[in-house]
């Protein structure tokens, strides 16, 4: 393996230690050097938005049907190279993730020395971008883009460890292997659930040095830091709620806390009196379909984390409650996708009342082809597959031949009906976050459904359709179990359709807009670069009135599903 720098794919930056002042100077000047990357004319290629035409290349060969940057993505790359913290907020499946990835592989590398005058012998690599995502399989997507792309930079590629690598807690793994690893090997980008980061940095504070990022991702970021909706009038259980997130924050509110600490007390300042106080903090880009008040609120107002030259990258935002967002007939919930609700009962399933046919919807019936565009690939080779532990499955299945289910079973026998009918390759199903993915996946097999639970690093579990862009029908095709807490962002571009069970899938207690926002994230799992895709919520009759408030509120008419009449 070529060492990282050797490769003409990715780019250095080398940093001598100096005085602070003088270090910001020449970050900020390395800055200057990218303004002329912001497109002025239409974005053609990804070498027009600024991606290095090496990288651009190794783009192309690794995803044949990736022929341009969507316009998001265009902007996004452009704007990452000014180094201008950034608000990135499009509908989901629009590119968001992938063209935050490309930007953070064409940053230089930051590469650091003590002295000078001496040999590059000295130099120090340094983790450039930290990404934090809130769910594993989201960092595993990721580095499998990333590992594709190395693969195809030449034929010898640089080692992938030191250009990516992921920490998060698998057991102590993130511990006895990640921290190792970092420490030997510094990666260009480290792609970490907030929670590992904090305990690799509890268990060694020298592991990395946030002081030197670059640039700070939160991917998802609405997901990860828990916030309340804005009372102008609080009541005593809001003030408690405040009180006890303020004081018991999250692991991302503590890693932001810790990293933007010099920039907090900055901003709290006028630029007028800060004077000579020239600090460092990284870049920071908050990335999600679904960012609301209540989150600008506390990154630019309560904690005044975001500089004020921020760079919002805004397109297609859902309304919710009446508010002036940007809202589009275009987006994908209202165009793309068809909506469905069953109504599952001992006495058989039926549409709700409220559904519509497709001809009073004004729509035509989805017909599942193959994508020409998103990243999607035929390679399904990977550095880093693994297989299933069948003991352990099978200790599973005896237990749970032996216990009563907690699953409604009149909901999984609808979702197994209509699975049948209707699904011609893959499909998700989406249980309640506190239920069991691998009792649903039992419960499932009994009933004769090709069920399996979702994981991006198994092949036959979702790591393949990471890849595979068909929704050709197959003979077996499979059902993907997973919870409402472990799908953020993960893109499997021949899903066809997500099956949502029950409504306490959806709810989130003492919350309504994160309820809703529930419902347009597990809808963003189809529907994806205008591909079309079906989602069909299964819920028992005492819920259909919350499923109904739901769609409503989101302009959402529920169409019928033909194969129940």
């Amino acid at each position: 393996m070529k060492p990282f720098l050797s490769t003409s794919i990715f780019r250095e930056r080398r940093w001598t230690r100096l005085p602070t002042l003088q270090k910001i100077r020449l970050i900020s000047k390395a800055a200057e050097n990218y303004q002329h990357n912001s497109p002025s004319k239409p974005v053609l290629s990804f070498e027009d938005a600024g991606l290095r035409p090496p990288l651009a290349q190794a783009v192309y060969t690794a995803f044949p049907n990736v022929k341009s940057p969507t316009e998001i993505q265009s902007t996004l790359i452009s704007s990452v190279l000014e180094g201008k913290d950034i608000i990135l907020q499009d509908e989901t499946g629009s590119g968001k993730s992938f063209g935050l990835i490309l930007a953070l592989l064409n940053k230089p590398r930051m590469i650091f020395t003590d002295d000078p005058s001496a040999d590059r012998a000295s130099d120090r690599p340094a983790i450039t971008s930290l990404v934090l995502v809130p769910h594993r399989d989201l960092a595993f997507q990721m580095m499998h883009w990333i590992d594709l792309i190395a693969q195809a930079s030449s034929d010898k590629p640089p080692s992938l460890a030191s250009i990516a690598q992921v920490l998060v807690r698998e057991g102590r793994r993130h511990i006895t292997e990640g921290l190792p690893l970092i420490r030997n090997e510094p990666p260009h980008v480290l792609i970490a659930t907030p929670a590992s980061v904090v305990e690799v940095l509890r268990e060694d504070p020298n592991a990395f040095r946030l002081t030197e990022l670059s640039t700070v991702v939160l991917d998802e970021v609405d997901y990860m830091i828990e916030t309340l909706p804005l009372n102008n009038n609080p009541r005593k259980q809001h003030i408690q709620k405040m009180n006890k997130l303020q004081m018991h924050p999250g692991p991302a509110r503590a890693l932001l806390d810790e990293i933007y600490e010099a920039r907090v007390k900055v901003n709290a300042k006028t630029r007028q009196a800060l004077g000579d106080a020239a600090y460092h903090s990284p870049q920071l880009i908050l990335s999600s379909a679904t960012i609301r008040r209540q989150l600008k609120h506390y990154f630019f107002s309560e904690k005044q984390l975001l500089n004020r030259d921020v760079v919002k990258i805004r397109r297609s935002v859902m309304r919710l409650h009446g508010q002036d967002e940007l809202a589009t007939d275009e987006h994908a919930i209202h165009s793309v996708i068809s909506h469905h609700v069953v109504v599952a009962s001992e006495n058989g399933i039926v549409n709700i009342p409220s559904a519509v046919s497709a001809e009073e919807k004004h729509t035509h019936p989805f017909r599942f082809e193959e994508a020409n565009n998103g990243p999607s690939n035929a390679v399904s080779s990977s550095s880093f597959d693994r297989t299933v532990d069948s003991t352990a499955a099978a200790s599973r299945s005896i237990e749970f031949a032996m216990t009563p289910s907690p699953l409604n079973q009149n909901l999984l026998e609808a979702v197994a009906a209509v699975f049948a009918l209707d699904v011609p390759s893959v499909a998700l199903l989406v249980i309640p976050p506190n239920a069991s993915v691998h009792r649903a996946v039992y419960d499932l097999r009994e009933i004769g459904v090709n069920a399996f639970g979702m994981d991006v690093l198994v092949q036959d579990r979702g790591r393949s359709y990471l890849l595979q862009a068909g929704g050709e029908k197959k003979a077996d095709p499979k059902l993907l179990v997973c919870t409402t807490s472990s799908i953020r962002g993960i893109d499997f571009p021949s899903l066809t359709h997500v099956f949502i069970l029950g409504f306490n899938a959806l709810i989130a207690k003492d919350n309504w807009t994160l309820t809703l926002d529930t419902y347009i994230h597990l809808c963003g799992r189809v529907g994806r670069f205008k591909k079309p895709g079906k989602v069909i919520t299964v819920v028992d009759e005492k819920d259909v009135s919350g499923i109904d408030k739901v769609l409503h509120t989101l302009d959402v008419t529920p169409v019928r599903l033909n194969l129940l009449s």
